[in-house]
């Protein structure tokens, strides 16, 4: 017996968080011993990272991978998403394997061992094939066990239902209210977990495809239209609609464990799905597989809302995306006013009127000459936009935009960086107690305009 490992995260997981592995080992006396740790995308041999780390008072060693796993993962700018799109940097496999190495004394050289026996070897002892992780986050409070609580955004369901009605449940990764307004320039997108991290053939959770239905100003459906959820349209595995999950559960990726979703009136149209004129609303289902080739409407892994709204009070609004807690996208318009101000900075140094430096026989008199010079222009934008009125539940959501270090803005159809500076709430009471809200918030340019010179 060598290396035993007593705890280790769960996957899905998020890594901006403590991600921890607990190990020890039937050698742990050995002079000079020490665990070793060797981190590395799944199915590769190339070593990202080894940690060495000598045992705690009690023999065992605490591993903790978060923020050295933040640093091989990044967004996804996703936004454009016309169908489907997979996971590129957000969400990734990899494998921690775990070794030990340790001498015959304690002035002698050290030997590393596999950690399955004791045999000399690079570190090849772990509990999982891989570890599935996405740039995201868990606040302490939140945790189950040290680990991202995934069972309230995925679940394990026997694909296909075969009939059954097993779950309706809102697994898409965001606090976003399920009905939400929007306007139909504007694009937007979900998120969430596909498949299963388990290798089964028989439970995932399977995203089939998604359905949109429109509707008018009194309620009757107009339009109806589904999307399949398969390689030729951004997703997968499936390549087509008559194969059931236990024929492509092993072609299943780390790119498409993890599912963008193009849900905003930009995005459909682009998808070839445009909004009909009369349409007021309309919703989105992520739905799962009945049958070969047949839906099953009745489940789904999400179903929300989107109110069709125009300009308010002649402002266009601001469109704001930002990466949330779970590493992927929300959007939100601040509908209201908004404002734009130019800060500038100048240093100038002063010429005289006389050209002193003249290269000609006389001094030529030249009325256009500059005595005040400026040698550098700077430029320093900032913008205003105030929210509508809001709810406990919108006003509560929209903190994840002000904390978010990793902001947008929507201009026609480019999104572009934005820094926010200062937010600004407003609480208005009524004589009914009922409590509303407005942000106001102050954002910059990430990429201001350069100097004038």
């Amino acid at each position: 017996m060598a290396i035993s490992i007593t705890q280790q995260p769960t996957s899905p997981g998020m890594t901006n968080s403590d991600y921890l592995f607990e190990v020890t080992s039937s050698q742990v006396t050995q002079p000079q011993f020490q665990f070793v740790a060797d981190l590395t995308y799944s199915g590769s041999s190339t070593v990202l990272q080894r940690i060495k780390q000598q045992p705690n008072p009690s023999l065992y060693g605490v591993f903790n991978f978060g923020q050295i796993v933040a640093s091989y993962l990044a967004e996804d700018n996703s936004f454009k998403t016309s169908k489907f799109d997979t996971a590129t940097n957000v969400g990734k496999r990899f494998a921690v394997k775990f070794g030990e190495e340790y001498g015959i004394s304690v002035s002698s050289s050290v030997t590393l061992y596999n950690g399955l026996s004791a045999t000399a070897g690079a570190p090849a002892k772990s509990g999982s094939n891989y570890y599935y992780v996405i740039d995201g986050l868990v606040e302490p409070y939140d945790a189950v066990n040290w680990n991202f609580p995934s069972a309230s955004y995925y679940s394990d369901i026997t694909t296909p239902t075969a009939g059954g009605d097993l779950i309706q449940a809102e697994y898409a990764l965001t606090y976003a209210p399920l009905t939400k307004a929007i306007q139909t320039t504007e694009y937007e997108t979900i998120s969430l977990i596909n498949g299963n991290f388990n290798n089964s053939d028989t439970v995932a959770q399977d995203v089939y495809g998604i359905q949109v239905l429109q509707y008018d100003v009194t309620g009757s459906q107009i339009s109806s239209s589904i999307v399949y959820n398969l390689t030729g349209n951004g997703g997968g595995p499936r390549a087509n609609t008559s194969q059931e999950w236990d024929s492509v559960y092993a072609n299943q990726t780390s790119g498409t464990q993890l599912l963008t979703i193009g849900v905003g009136p930009q995005n459909l149209l682009n998808a070839g799905t445009a909004l009909l004129s009369n349409c007021a609303y309309y919703t989105v289902k992520a739905f799962m597989q009945e049958s070969t080739g047949v839906d099953d409407l009745a489940n789904y892994f999400s179903f929300r809302r989107y109110n069709i709204e125009g300009p308010a009070c002649g402002y266009d609004g601001v469109r704001f995306a930002w990466k949330n807690e779970f590493g992927v996208w929300d959007y939100y318009t601040f509908t209201l006013q908004s404002d734009s101000a130019f800060a500038i900075e100048r240093n100038a140094y002063g010429k005289t009127f006389v050209d002193y430096s003249t290269t000609s026989t006389t001094v030529a008199y030249n009325r256009e000459r500059r005595g005040s010079t400026q040698f550098y222009n700077g430029l320093d934008q900032t913008q205003t936009a105030n929210s509508n009125w809001l709810n406990q539940e919108e006003a509560d959501w929209l903190r994840e935009l002000f904390f978010s270090a990793n902001v947008y803005q929507q201009v026609g159809t480019d999104f572009f960086p934005i820094v926010i500076t200062n937010v600004d709430m407003v609480e208005k009471t009524n004589p009914r107690t009922q409590r509303t809200f407005q942000y106001t918030i102050e954002f910059k340019p990430a990429n201001q305009l350069r100097p004038r010179i």
